[in-house]
């Protein structure tokens, strides 16, 4: 931490929480919150560089787990029914009392329990950032449901409460930096909070929820649920399974952790239960889903990483051993589609993407005992850095020869993914320079994200964002990523090619922006590096 540099002013630091969006009235200066911290604060003069791109991923993570979390409405949103109401009742006084708290930072909150897996995040009303005493007014933020999808997945749901208790750690380990009025404690037990019942929610049958469950023997998922309806698809699918496994691994770390969000008020789910459902996940997809049977390269290295992750959490021998198995198996279907040059053959059609989830993927695993293809990641994550960098567009060929580059909310991931592996695993440094050009270019300039609130916004940057009520329609849109934007090699040129809001990609995103923001840092441990962050400060 020592040196670290501050390129030029920064407004606001990391004050607001995701539980709301405001315009800036509640950040601390980040000089103020940094000097706190004992961080050493240089100046410099430089353009656009790993720092600025780091904080910049910071906010827009936040921006979009904010919106989708408490803001949007675009989901089954908490409390849903008169259990549920009273549950909530009674927990939210405690919540403000254990966290020392005056009063929630939202006014009449959405809590998103199950997010639905596309939407329209356009505003329906004058949007309320502030009504008048700081707090925005969620009721005026809720998006337009005509162009919702109204269906939840196991994926939406899982890469969005894996968000909320990565931001709940977050919250914990700031609590003395952070300003009082804040509350980050409060922040991190409501996120706790919905992190459990979003697990009631797919996967706990007695208690009323189980929705994603085909049967009572194991946690094998359908893949698509709708209010009203039940399961409107049953077909399991693994994309629904590694998400969902990701998760719980996760939750799994921070029930056993101890972390104060989890065990304040209290517990809607037992530890041991956590643990159980981690192992049950781990086992359910280790059966369902057949290495050999998988020809999408970009899903093995998904897969890859959420074994990584189950591996240093599972609390059984027998399953530890088979989680090394299965990593093997999986890491065999890369090399068998590795040429000698570290492409990897058979992925998504942006072969950045995929090079880039692969070689994440390739060295999450290799955090369990007994697993080591660091190696071959380094192969990998070569040619995304040396043959697909390029340096005149400043971002990510899709591919070698191709000259228009579709870049997804999930293409950025994989890549932010592989950039952050290679920089905090394999010491990699020199990616650096490299992610500050892809994010500045793709995200800011190309608008990936599309719009952002006054505690990002510097005036003086090379490409501003609009800030949400000048970002479209009647009055204005949400701080959140768009599905898809295109960059034209021949006339130097950005558009964006899919409005829609994708929560399974733009979660996934925002969960790869906060492992390399400047808060998945030395100032954050662990850069989502499996078994990196499971101890509380």
């Amino acid at each position: 931490m020592v040196g670290l540099v501050i390129v030029e002013e920064v407004a606001a630091g990391p004050g607001t929480s995701p539980l709301e969006e405001v315009d800036g009235a509640e950040a601390t200066g980040l000089t103020d919150l940094l000097e706190l911290a004992g961080v050493e604060i240089e100046q410099s003069e430089a353009g656009y560089d790993w720092i600025d791109a780091t904080w910049d991923s910071y906010w827009y993570s936040l921006y979009n787990m904010s919106t989708v979390i408490t803001l949007s409405g675009n989901g089954i949103t908490f409390p849903a029914n008169q259990q549920q109401e009273e549950q909530f009742q009674q927990r939210l006084p405690q919540i403000i009392q254990a966290a020392d708290a005056d009063e929630p930072p939202v006014i009449e909150p959405n809590l998103n329990m199950a997010p639905f897996t596309s939407g329209a995040p356009s505003f329906t009303e004058q949007p309320a950032l502030d009504a008048g005493d700081g707090r925005p007014d969620a009721s005026t933020l809720t998006w337009d449901q005509s162009a919702s999808s109204m269906t939840v997945s196991p994926s939406s749901l899982g890469w969005t409460h894996l968000k909320g208790i990565t931001w709940a750690k977050n919250f914990q380990k700031h609590a003395e930096i952070l300003p009082p009025d804040l509350a980050p404690l409060f922040r991190s037990m409501l996120l706790s909070t919905m992190a459990q019942v979003g697990t009631v929610f797919g996967l706990v049958t007695e208690e009323g929820g189980g929705n994603f469950r085909l049967n009572e023997e194991n946690l094998l998922l359908g893949s698509a649920f709708s209010p009203g309806e039940g399961l409107v698809d049953e077909t399991p699918r693994p994309r629904h399974h590694s998400a969902m496994l990701w998760f719980l691994s996760n939750l799994n770390s921070f029930a056993q952790g101890g972390w104060f969000g989890y065990e304040n008020p209290e517990p809607l789910i037992p530890a041991e239960n956590i643990q159980m459902l981690t192992n049950g996940m781990g086992q359910t997809t280790m059966n369902a889903i057949d290495p050999a049977e998988l020809d999408d390269t970009r899903l093995v290295g998904e897969l890859l990483g959420a074994i990584g992750w189950f591996g240093t959490q599972t609390n059984q021998d027998p399953l530890q051993n088979s989680a090394i198995e299965y990593a093997d198996g999986l890491a065999g279907r890369i090399e068998t589609n590795l040429d000698g040059n570290g492409r990897v053959a058979s992925g998504t059609e942006n072969q950045a993407a995929t090079q880039g989830v692969v070689g994440q993927g390739l060295l999450w695993a290799s955090q369990i005992d007994g697993v080591d293809y660091t190696d071959t990641a380094g192969d990998v994550l070569g040619y995304l850095t040396d043959e697909l960098f390029d340096e005149d567009a400043g971002t990510f060929a899709s591919g070698a020869e191709d000259t228009t580059y579709r870049i997804t909310a999930r293409d950025a991931g994989d890549i932010t993914g592989g950039l952050n592996a290679a920089d905090a695993v394999l010491g990699r440094s020199e990616v650096q320079a490299q992610y500050a050009e892809f994010f500045n270019q793709t995200v800011n300039r190309g608008q990936l994200q599309r719009a952002e609130r006054p505690p990002s916004r510097d005036e003086n940057a090379e490409f501003t964002l609009p800030l949400p009520p000048m970002a479209g329609g009647e009055f204005g849109q949400a701080t959140v990523y768009n599905s898809a934007v295109e960059y034209d090699t021949t006339s130097d040129d950005w558009s964006v090619v899919d409005d829609t809001f994708d929560a399974e990609a733009a979660m996934y995103l925002a969960n790869q922006d906060i492992w390399i923001s400047q808060w998945g840092g030395d100032f954050y441990q662990g850069r989502g590096v499996p078994g990196e962050s499971d101890s509380p400060p």
